[in-house]
């Protein structure tokens, strides 16, 4: 099975957690080659103009107002948040006692908590309309965490690869985005590294 050219090819994951896998996917890493077709990094996130343009597409932003238009602090600000969730999917970092976690990768936002007898806790965020796209990005992490499902969305290890996929094994244990690609990859590599070694 060939891996999919965008996140957005990828079927079958919760929604929350489908708006995390595409944003951590915007800087797609893999660079090898697969059933003969040659995967090739790129960045999705290079311009304010393609911000815009993602968040629109994935309906955290609408209208054509002044304010409704991304620029290079916004973009800055994406990015660093892409880099701060692909750091904390990251497997076998320095925090986790078993070795599995990724590294510790704070975000500044500011929410306003309102509690009402008929809504229950409402988060509110007050800022401008970009920003407030890219906090919805972190509130779909809050939630993914508190429903359960943020354990299953991790970096595949593969040097040449670091695809984020949701793992939706039984067990929950899958380390490799394709333990057939990238799996079967590493493990050669390792293997002629100590070959010749």
């Amino acid at each position: 099975m060939l891996p999919p050219t965008r996140a957005e090819d990828v079927d079958g994951l919760p929604d929350g957690i489908a708006l995390l896998h595409h944003f951590a996917n915007t800087e797609d890493l893999r660079g090898f080659v697969a059933h003969g077709r040659r995967l090739m990094a790129h960045d999705d996130l290079t311009t304010p103009g393609d911000l815009e343009r993602w968040l629109r597409e994935h309906g955290l932003l609408d209208g054509d107002t002044p304010d409704t238009r991304a620029h290079q602090g916004h973009l800055t600000r994406a990015r660093a948040l892409r880099a701060a969730l692909r750091a904390a999917l990251r497997q076998g970092g320095q925090d986790g006692q078993d070795g599995q976690d990724g590294g510790a990768a704070p975000v500044g936002y500011s929410f306003d908590v309102t509690l009402t007898a008929t809504h229950g806790a409402r988060l509110t965020i007050s800022a401008d309309p970009v920003h407030t796209a890219l906090a919805h990005l972190v509130m779909a992490a809050l939630t993914a965490t508190a429903n359960g499902t943020w354990h299953r969305l991790r970096m595949c290890p593969a040097p040449d690869c670091q695809w984020v996929f949701y793992d939706n094994s039984r067990p929950g244990r899958a380390k490799w985005c394709s333990p057939q690609l990238c799996g079967n990859r590493t493990k050669t590599q390792t293997y002629r590294r100590r070959r010749s070694g």
